[in-house]
């Protein structure tokens, strides 16, 4: 019998861990099969899916469009919003999360926010990274190839103003590196429960005494950064790098995490924001920053504050 390759036992370990996670403790976090979901005050999300170049393959994404929608002539604005690890597309709109569109849709429907797009892509577990190898291209997806498919199937600015970034865990660090690398391209930008790694190799920073769990995480760094990671390619992906050198352009800067955050006890998750925090202080970069006392990790720290966020992403909607 041949030996398992290390790619093949990587894939199989991803998947399965996959499988668990999405199964344990209560309701799915993804919907298998979704079909387009009709909201009661005339909204709807629709699943779509598309060929991206930047990763070689048709790539999914979610889209809330808001009930004004199809009666409009005008170009809306839109959200991007990215997803944590062991997420994807769909699993915003499940129960598990608090059916954030229905919520989305109430924000909207009192003039609490503008009516805008909500898009939602499918990045596995990239970190929205560009992989060390070139091969699978995260961040370009992000940047380039959605906003190009949302420009072409919908009615949408191509203004900065009129375009935000925003996420949560794997996502909230993802939306916070997009947007400082490429801040001409969006308006404002929010990292929730944001995975902020220090220091130049991340990965020796794990908690060693959950050997089996920081393994894991390894596993899941290495194609993207490398391990140990590479320098160079690390390097320009931190966000402890890049709050040192980027310029964010007038950029809108928000991130929040809960102090009874789950990863404390794996990553030095709390010392990596408030690390962010106080680099962006030092420079004198204008940016909103909070710590919530006691509450968790993920998308229940965005349903608990789900009107301030979509209020902070969509500020600059209505400007001219």
């Amino acid at each position: 019998m041949k030996k398992a390759t290390p790619l093949l036992l990587l894939s199989f370990l991803i998947a399965f861990c996959n499988l668990l996670t999405a199964q344990r403790d209560g309701p799915p976090r993804r919907i298998e099969n979704p079909e387009t979901i009709r909201l009661p005050g005339g909204s709807r999300v629709e699943f779509r899916s598309f060929y991206a170049d930047s990763i070689s393959q048709n790539a999914d994404y979610s889209v809330f469009i808001p009930a004004d929608y199809d009666q409009s002539s005008r170009d809306y604005p839109v959200i991007y919003f990215l997803h944590g690890m062991f997420n994807d597309h769909t699993s915003w709109a499940t129960d598990r999360y608090g059916s954030i569109p229905a919520q989305i849709e109430g924000l909207m429907l009192k003039g609490k926010i503008p009516s805008s797009l909500v898009v939602i892509p499918n990045a596995d577990n990239s970190f929205y990274t560009n992989s060390i190898d070139g091969s699978r291209r995260y961040e370009d997806l992000i940047h380039i190839d959605l906003v190009s498919e949302i420009k072409k199937s919908f009615r949408v600015s191509s203004a900065r103003e009129k375009r935000a970034l925003g996420g949560v865990s794997m996502g909230g660090y993802g939306a916070l590196k997009i947007a400082l690398k490429h801040p001409l391209k969006y308006g404002s930008t929010a990292g929730l429960s944001p995975i902020v790694l220090l220091g130049e190799n991340p990965s020796e920073g794990l908690n060693r005494a959950d050997e089996r769990r920081a393994g894991f995480f390894v596993s899941l760094f290495k194609p993207v950064f490398g391990i140990p990671f590479e320098k160079e390619h690390w390097k320009a992906n931190s966000l402890e790098q890049l709050a040192k050198i980027a310029d964010p352009k007038g950029l809108n800067i928000f991130f929040a995490y809960g102090t009874n955050d789950r990863y404390n006890n794996l990553f030095p998750l709390e010392q990596g924001i408030q690390k962010l925090h106080a680099l962006l202080e030092e420079r004198g970069i204008p940016h909103r920053f909070e710590a919530y006392q006691g509450e968790p990790h993920g998308w229940e720290l965005v349903t608990n504050h789900l009107e301030e966020i979509m209020v902070f992403l969509s500020q600059t909607f209505s400007a001219d």
